[in-house]
């Protein structure tokens, strides 16, 4: 059973001649789910394997491969269709080399204020209203360069492409407190780094982790080398130096921050589309009925 050849089908004229032609309403959509849901022995977890498409789970479950549809009816993640499916670890490490290749530089914006209370007269290093996509970026003492692909104004980062030489930042490996000057040539705009990484291993997010936690969550590059997600991270609200935990400066350390990374992002969130919501056998032809009787008003 073709997910779409239950769908109704209406009259559509494309080339506005008169013409008509009947065509899938792929408009239409229908979630008889409370039933199901509701009941806990109507439905199961299934965890997919590595490459496992839903044609083939459809058919280690059902025997056919005629229910893969369903899959992405009764989980909400995957109403965005076969995009959101998870991906084999091969397809995976590919997408982060194609998607999160280059370098990216993260800066530390400070308030400069008057002597009155609350009058700013600058903000250093912060990146709104700065740099234009598509511009070369130039480091001052590097010489380095790259493209800019991207602006996180909200993560304070520059994210380039096509980089040729090193930027200077504080992320480890490298020396502490070692930063430069970056200049756009056609905004001429410039500000100071702060860290400096590859892509896939930049913040994504920062978090308070739990008093006294660790996070002992290792993860592999595509050549199988063993990356700590977590190395060298600062709190863009404080504006406090933080390394594995401990704040190195800007005063006594009141609260612990540190950062996911678009690496881990980007397995955890592969890893949690890998357990899906199925119907249970024994109600899937039940299921597969009610749905395409309610798709089409019967």
């Amino acid at each position: 059973m073709s997910y779409f050849r239950q769908f109704p089908k209406l009259d559509y004229d494309f080339d506005r001649n008169g013409i008509l032609q009947k065509v899938v309403n792929i408009y239409r959509a229908a979630r008889p789910l409370d039933a199901y849901l509701d009941d806990l022995n109507a439905y199961a977890f299934y965890n997919v394997k590595n490459g496992e498409r839903p044609d083939i789970v459809s058919q280690r479950l059902y025997g056919t491969t005629q229910y893969y549809w369903t899959f992405f009816i009764v989980n909400d993640f995957l109403h965005d269709g076969l995009a959101a499916w998870p991906m084999s670890q091969e397809k995976l490490h590919k997408y982060m080399d194609e998607e999160f290749a280059g370098t990216v530089i993260t800066t530390n914006p400070s308030i400069k204020e008057s002597g009155d209370i609350g009058v700013i007269l600058a903000q250093e290093n912060s990146l709104s209203g700065r740099f234009e996509l598509g511009e070369t970026i130039t480091g001052t003492n590097s010489g380095a360069t790259g493209t800019l692909i991207k602006k996180n104004a909200d993560m304070n980062q520059l994210v380039l492409q096509d980089v040729v030489g090193t930027f200077i930042g504080n992320s480890k490996p490298g020396p502490q407190n070692a930063t430069e000057g970056v200049t756009g040539n056609k905004s001429e705009d410039s500000v100071n780094t702060y860290d400096v990484y590859k892509y896939l291993d930049a913040p994504h997010s920062y978090y308070r982790p739990a008093a006294g936690a660790e996070d002992t969550i290792e993860y592999t590059d595509s050549n199988g080398n063993e990356v700590q997600p977590f190395l060298h991270y600062h709190n863009p609200d404080e504006k406090r130096v933080v390394s594995n935990g401990i704040f190195i400066s800007g005063g006594e350390p009141t609260s612990q921050i540190s950062f996911r990374t678009n690496r881990a992002y980007l397995f955890d969130t592969n890893e949690a589309r890998s357990k899906i919501r199925v119907i249970d056998p024994k109600y899937i032809t039940q299921f597969a009925d009610k749905y395409e009787a309610i798709i089409n008003n019967e």
